[in-house]
């Protein structure tokens, strides 16, 4: 238990109080994992961490909280959570924007306030999207780049929603993980079908997308080997910020989560043997087609055919009532 509380009647009838309400809520006392590739579940309800006199509050990974703590993370107080469950009374399951799951002191919360704190921070970090096109820019708004697991990704959030590539050049097929994170307070939909991949130089077409069943039995090929790496186009820069880098990968003009983390050490051989993956495990990595609700987020692989002479790439991934395009390029060697 955790002793820095005044008092253990202030901690149970605080978890009362937020039992009564989820109760009066009509609300699940369960919600599904935030990090599966699909499945539709309710949203769950939010608050605020309230936490006076104080700069954190501990998040562990068990609900008694017992000395010594096992931490999961330190929370900053005026962080949004969503709550999970309450099932202890003294602590309440959270997880919070960036996707940590753990226990809280249900002191610590303030149920309901959240929602206008979430609109305003969501929209502050949004990317321009005109006609529903929101196109990754370095130094833009609401546009990240960052080394995940070795891999460069490309992050964009736009209207709450946020959308992560990487893609890679296996040597057979190209390879692109995919993040999405709902920060909305609606379902969105993911429909891998409909996400493309246009070469745009030297040539001009869309590469096909790879059955994942299919390419489980060709076992001469590894599907998660990485011989290239795609990075930012040299294009992709706005116009205010010509100094900027796209291949500085370093760069964090929105310091956006890593939604992609999870997925990458999945996916990720340890070594050029292990690339060559069984039928399930293809299966299992590919992004599924779903809806993804409030505050959940999944990841997943997409493959494309490869032309070896591809240097300039657009992949265009539509979620809710925006198109996510990424600019791609490939360095051609000598």
């Amino acid at each position: 238990m955790f002793t820095g509380m005044k008092g253990p009647i202030s901690g149970h009838i605080s978890g009362l109080m937020l039992g009564v309400a989820l109760m009066a809520a009509g609300l699940p006392a369960m919600a599904a994992e935030g990090t599966t590739n699909s499945a539709t579940v309710a949203a769950a309800p939010h608050a605020m961490l309230k936490c006076p006199g104080m700069a954190s509050v501990p998040m562990t990974s068990d609900a008694e909280q017992s000395l010594p703590m096992k931490l999961v993370a330190n929370l900053a107080c005026g962080q949004n959570v969503a709550v999970l469950s309450d099932v202890e009374g003294y602590t309440a399951h959270v997880r919070t924007m960036d996707g940590k799951e753990g226990y809280v002191a249900v002191m610590y919360l303030a149920m309901g306030v959240s929602a206008p704190v979430v609109a305003a921070q969501t929209e502050a970090l949004s990317a321009n999207a005109p006609n529903g096109i929101a196109r990754w820019q370095a130094g833009a708004v609401g546009c990240d780049q960052f080394q995940s697991n070795g891999h460069v990704v490309q992050s964009i959030t736009a209207h709450g929603i946020t959308v992560q590539v990487s893609l890679q050049d296996t040597g057979w097929k190209l390879r692109a993980n995919i993040a999405v994170s709902n920060q909305t307070a609606d379902e969105v939909e993911i429909v891998p079908g409909q996400i493309t991949l246009d070469e745009l130089q030297p040539s001009l077409r869309a590469l096909r997308k790879q059955d994942p069943a299919k390419l489980g039995h060709v076992v001469n090929h590894g599907v998660f080997y990485t011989e290239a790496m795609a990075q930012p186009s040299p294009s992709a820069v706005t116009t205010h910020n010509i100094g900027v880098s796209v291949n500085d990968a370093t760069y964090r003009p929105a310091d956006t989560p890593d939604y992609m983390s999870e997925h990458l050490s999945a996916a990720t051989p340890k070594n050029r043997a292990s690339a060559y993956a069984d039928p399930a495990d293809i299966k299992a990595l590919a992004l599924k087609a779903g809806s993804l609700a409030t505050q959940q987020k999944t990841a997943g692989v997409v493959w494309f055919e490869r032309d070896a002479n591809a240097r300039e790439l657009s992949m265009r991934i539509p979620v809710g009532d925006v198109i996510f395009d990424f600019p791609l390029s490939f360095e051609q060697k000598k």
